[in-house]
């Protein structure tokens, strides 16, 4: 059991003092299934050895499918317990099945080393009690502590080997995806195919975002046209009690399950066997949160979850491998890689958020047409009477239908004009070059803010941080709009030539507005004139964006 010099553990064990007290712990890494078979046989046989050895229970603390290792997710709450339950004195032993069901990270077994040497308790595996007092038990425990983290690491260095060979043969990995489904065959391979129903939709969905529609706007439409959404993904105690109340009420449950594929049924049936074990709901939701399990309700469209899945390289038939895309996977897409390399453009463009199209948007120009002698915005005023652009100011104001219709009109002649090709078109699968526009924006903007966070702390002047933003500044602005540009450009490319205006009328409000910021930047100039002057061509400037490398050599031929 012990050493011959450890005469207090077999005085309390024959009798002759009072009975240790100590605690069972008990830890499975995995189980998936929910059968808790690993704890429960560890807890049966503690108990076996506490009996044998007449060690009174203070606790059983259980941490099922938890690991020990430093690669953990999730924090042992049941054995920092045990550790309290030491550090206070309430329990002097510790028993586990083996030394690795107490931690498998060198650090974790000093701590625990260190508590029971300083209230002199003892540790107990392996149908050994080992005393921490004792240096040759220390030294016992020290070894077995390396050859569980030693086992932790080989076990870590299989698993990352499996996961990274099968990326980069392709093979899918992960939660299934909303836009395609999972076959197995009689062997267990599995192969992912196109779902008929959300494959289509998630197409529309990354190709609306591509046309200039905003998130919110699809989300809203989706949820109009009671589209199923994908189920939630993170389960919460709401869900589990809900759950269990449903399959109380037989009709209920019925039109539940009904609704529900193999895996969320697998996951239903789960939950209510460890709620029926009573497991709380807030353990059973953590416990299917860590094995991903497949969600049973079904949520609502939000524009988080439409970004959601417009982001998802899956999609494009891409394979991902930490975080990074790596290549093609075995799967046929339902989008285009240029298609998801463009939308993932648009939608991490940092100047997307000071723009508010949508489904509200009203005005052609509002926003795009500037103020010419303050460089500020204009907004647009509707009232009985009055139906204009003016300066936020107060500097100028014009007509607002002949206004757009001079924009409008200046851009189509420009379109349609021989050279327009070779000044405006660019090619659509530039989604490398599109890439590395949106990261510079980024990454530029990144720093700014941190000159920024210094000087509002003081360790930056105003003069330096001024300095800094009249250099930084520009070219942020050149970054996006650059990607502003190669976003739109296959829109762009399809109203060039002598069609153009024909082409044009087939936009959408928010598709026109999205060519305009591309390519124009019209200003309001102020005029001598007071009050209802008739409408002056010349009081409005249309300056026409960089688009080309050539852009200003292209423009002066023309």
């Amino acid at each position: 059991m012990t050493r011959g010099s450890n005469k207090r553990v077999s005085q309390a064990a024959r009798g002759e003092l009072p009975p240790l007290r100590g605690i069972i712990y008990a830890r499975a890494s995995q189980d998936r299934k929910g059968r808790s078979i690993s704890v429960a046989s560890q807890v049966t046989a503690g108990r076996r050895f506490f009996k044998k050895h007449n060690i009174v229970v203070v606790a059983v603390l259980v941490d099922n499918d938890l690991s020990a290792s430093r690669y953990a997710k999730h924090e042992r709450q049941d054995y920092k317990e045990a550790l309290r339950l030491l550090v206070t004195g309430d329990a002097k032993l510790l028993w586990t099945w083996e030394n690795s069901r107490a931690t498998r990270e060198l650090d974790t077994f000093v701590e625990l080393r260190s508590i029971l040497i300083k209230v002199g308790g003892y540790w107990a595996y392996d149908d050994r009690i080992y005393d921490m007092n004792d240096p040759d038990d220390r030294i016992d425990t020290a070894e077995d502590a390396v050859d569980s983290e030693r086992e932790s690491e080989k076990l870590r260095k299989r698993v990352r080997r499996g996961v990274e060979t099968r990326a980069y043969a392709g093979d899918p990995h992960g939660p299934k995806w909303w836009g395609h489904n999972r076959v197995f065959d009689r062997t267990g391979v599995v192969t992912v195919e196109i779902d008929p129903v959300t494959g289509p939709l998630a197409a529309e969905l990354v190709r609306r975002l591509l046309g200039g529609e905003n998130e919110t706007v699809i989300a809203n439409d989706f949820n109009r046209r009671e589209i199923p959404c994908m189920h939630e993904k993170k389960w919460t105690a709401f869900h589990t009690r809900k759950l269990y109340d449903l399959a109380r009420d037989p009709l209920s449950w019925a039109k539940l399950t009904a609704q529900l594929d193999a895996d969320q049924m697998e996951s239903a049936v789960t939950a209510l066997l460890w709620l029926n074990e009573r497991e709380s709901p807030s353990v059973v939701a953590r416990r299917l949160n860590q094995d991903e399990a497949a969600h049973v309700f079904p949520g609502v469209w939000t524009n988080a979850k439409v970004r959601s899945i417009a982001l998802n390289p899956s999609l494009a038939g891409l394979r991902v491998h930490q975080g990074e895309i790596i290549g093609k996977g075995n799967w046929k897409g339902v989008i285009k890689p240029s298609e998801h390399h463009r939308v993932k453009a648009k939608l991490n463009d940092p100047a997307r958020n000071t723009r508010k199209d949508g489904d509200r948007i009203k005005h052609l120009l509002s926003g795009i047409l500037l103020c010419g002698q303050c460089e500020g915005g204009t907004t647009a005023i509707e009232t009985g009477h009055r139906n204009a652009y003016r300066c936020k100011r107060n500097h100028a104001s014009r007509a607002k239908p002949k206004t757009d219709a001079f924009v409008v009109e200046a851009v189509l002649s420009r379109l349609e004009r021989p050279d327009a090709i070779e000044l405006f078109r660019t090619h659509t699968d530039a989604e490398d070059e599109l890439q590395k526009a949106v990261e510079a924006a980024q990454e530029l903007r990144a720093r700014l803010d941190g000159f920024t966070d210094k000087a509002a702390e003081g360790a930056l002047s105003p003069e330096r941080l001024a300095r800094i933003e009249s250099k930084l500044v520009p070219q942020i602005e050149a970054a996006e709009q650059r990607a502003r540009q190669i976003g739109v450009a296959p829109l762009l490319n399809d109203i060039i030539g002598p069609n153009a205006r024909k082409a044009w009328t087939k936009l959408t409000l928010v598709q026109k507005r999205e060519v305009l910021r591309a390519i124009v930047r019209p200003r309001l100039l102020p005029t001598e004139s007071r009050g209802r002057a008739a409408f002056d061509p010349n009081a409005i400037e249309v300056t026409w964006l960089p688009f080309h490398p050539r852009a200003t050599e292209l423009s002066k031929a023309s």
